[in-house]
């Protein structure tokens, strides 16, 4: 047994060789996970500041797209911004009551718009729940006078020719973080709807009627989705949305009324010039999101959706008529605005901004259709027919603009992501006649999205769907 033993002991050579073995190994291994930690700790960090960075960036444009449903009278800060001395900050460009509007380097000053009844110049804001990753910090609101340099002085007297607005957003720095977070920015030009559509001076003293003028500055008009039917007639009023309801029949027009379900053809719904109120701006649970197809052949298991679910077509491609037989009003959605008073003129571009993720966050592709028209009404045998005459896109020529997620192509989900899809047109300037209305529409291909349908957010203060215009004659929204 002792031989046997005495085979089996390690040498005591060996021994020691392979103990420094195991602490060269443990002190290579040391090494690495220090190195492996702080390489996630590094990502986690730019990851935070990414999400902030972007959290920032969609506060400011979805602040900005408020500031835009204000009347241009009121557009105005109601005290001066207190001036900082960081660079990190916006209220560095303060200087008295002048704002730069050039960030880096800063730019000549210009004066700012104030009045006691504008909105505060600066507020603290939450988003998400800071304890789990959520952001906060602080938004900053400036207006300023601009001139325009392009308009005589004959035309546009004086130096307060429009109004720029300017909209900044500033994370807070986390307690790990010593260096104060930088803040991004947005701005956009206001002109005086007013000015635009005044006719010009008559120095000629005769009795020959002068053209309506409608000035050549370029501005985007906002029309915002809501979930009302329009108005046959006047001014269509927001209604309340007080809970989840059948699908809107939109086939028809502002003369049929709200109708639901495929029996009858109903009213499309309207596009509004200002966005959906906020009736607790401090409560992002406050209005509620609600279900506007809450029928049961369009109702997903389990029941998560919300929103407008649109069913895809029947027939491939992007069709503006449905051709389903069963539930055809489930698969286009139809959207106009009230009656234009003046001729409204647009410029060439449109631009739709939506919210949308996909039925249950399941995992598909998708493609979403998009139809810019005009339409006309006129009564026929004592019935009132629409006629739409549609847009056509600059560059393919095609009737429709399409939205398609880039690589993958697979739609967006897990949250309800705003998506922008700019639409250039052909045959510019475009007017809208006075009396006829705008119109936009959506539709699925089936070609490209294999699920049931494509949910779309829209007339919720959190999830403001819109289209902007570029136009010369802007109206007031309000």
């Amino acid at each position: 047994m002792r031989a046997l033993l005495n085979r089996l002991e390690i040498p005591r050579g060996q021994a020691g060789l392979t103990i420094i073995e195991v602490v060269v190994a443990a002190l290579v291994l040391a090494i690495g996970a220090m190195a492996t930690f702080g390489i996630l700790a590094s990502a986690t960090k730019n990851a935070a500041r990414a999400k902030a960075s972007q959290v920032a960036l969609d506060l400011a444009q979805e602040e900005m797209e408020r500031l835009r449903a204000i009347p241009y009278d009121n557009l105005a800060v109601s005290s001066p911004p207190t001036p900082s001395a960081s660079p990190l900050s916006p209220d560095s460009r303060v200087v008295g009551t002048t704002f730069a509007l050039q960030r880096s380097p800063v730019g000549e000053a210009a004066p700012l718009v104030i009045d006691e009844n504008g909105f505060g110049p600066k507020s603290e804001f939450v988003s998400g729940n800071p304890s789990a990753g959520g952001v906060t910090g602080t938004m900053y609101r400036y207006v300023v006078w601009r001139n325009d340099d392009s308009c005589s002085e004959e035309e546009c007297p004086g130096s307060q020719d429009y109004k720029q607005v300017v909209v900044a957003v500033q994370p807070s720095k986390p307690g790990s973080q010593v260096a104060e977070r930088g803040y991004v920015e947005v701005q956009s030009g206001r002109i005086d709807p007013e000015t635009l559509n005044e006719p010009p001076l008559d120095d000629d003293d005769d009795d020959e009627e002068e053209e309506e003028e409608t000035g050549g500055s370029v501005t985007a008009q906002q029309f915002y989705l809501s979930d009302t039917p329009c108005a046959a007639g006047g001014t269509t009023v927001r209604s309340t949305i007080a809970g989840d309801h059948l699908l809107h029949n939109t086939l028809g027009t502002c003369a049929s009324g709200l109708k639901t379900g495929s029996a009858e053809i109903g009213a499309p719904d309207a596009l509004l010039p200002s966005g959906p109120p906020d009736p607790d701006p401090e409560d992002d649970s406050n209005p509620a999101l609600y279900d506007y197809s809450n029928d049961f052949y369009i109702e997903p298991t389990p029941d998560t959706d919300k929103g407008l679910q649109i069913r895809h077509d029947d027939t491939e491609g992007c069709q503006y008529v449905p051709t389903g037989a069963a539930s055809p009003e489930s698969q286009v959605h139809r959207w106009v605005t009230d009656r234009f008073a003046l001729d409204f003129s647009m410029s060439g571009k449109v631009t739709l901004e939506f919210y949308t993720r996909t039925l249950n966050d399941n995992l598909y592709t998708g493609k979403l259709c998009v139809y810019l028209f005009e339409r006309s009404e006129e009564t026929v045998a004592g019935e009132l027919k629409a006629k739409d005459s549609f847009l056509a896109d600059q560059g393919s020529g095609d009737l429709y603009w399409f939205y398609k997620p880039e690589g993958s192509g697979f739609w967006p989900r897990n949250t309800w992501t705003k998506v922008r899809l700019t639409m250039d047109f052909a045959d510019v300037p475009h007017t809208i006649d006075d009396d006829h209305r705008l119109g936009v529409a959506l539709s699925v291909d089936p070609a490209f999205t294999p699920a049931d349908a494509i949910p779309v957010m829209y007339d919720h203060p959190n999830y403001p769907t819109r289209i902007e215009v570029d136009t010369t004659t802007p109206i007031e929204g309000g």
